[in-house]
């Protein structure tokens, strides 16, 4: 009987050797794959940061090209409501119209 006891405990305890190798392996490898995650979350969230500041520049760029095109819309607005406002002259009469034709004309140096 004291035999089969002793079968028993070496049994035993080669099986709870083993369950526990298997325990440390297996606590070794998970602690591995976390730290290969943590990497990866650590590199993904500095990618975020440089196009997060990318995002950015180019914000303040479509901000300041929306404005140019503002400041060019009212430029064009202004300069077609100056064009509206543009008064012609007209003559009076045809004489004093070719008058005016020929004083713009005829560049003549008197003598």
């Amino acid at each position: 009987m004291k035999t089969i006891k002793k079968y028993w405990a070496i049994i035993v305890g080669a099986v709870l050797a083993f369950f526990g190798i298997a325990v440390a392996v297996k606590k070794k490898v998970d602690d591995k794959q976390n730290d290969k995650a943590d990497k990866k979350i650590d590199d993904n969230k500095q990618q975020v940061d440089v196009i997060s500041g990318k995002v950015d520049v180019i914000e303040d760029q479509r901000d300041k090209a929306k404005q140019e095109v503002q400041d060019l819309i009212d430029e064009v607005d202004s300069i077609i409501t100056k064009k509206d406002d543009v008064v012609i002259e007209k003559p009076k009469s045809t004489k004093q119209a070719k008058q005016n034709i020929l004083n713009k004309t005829n560049k003549r140096k008197k003598k």
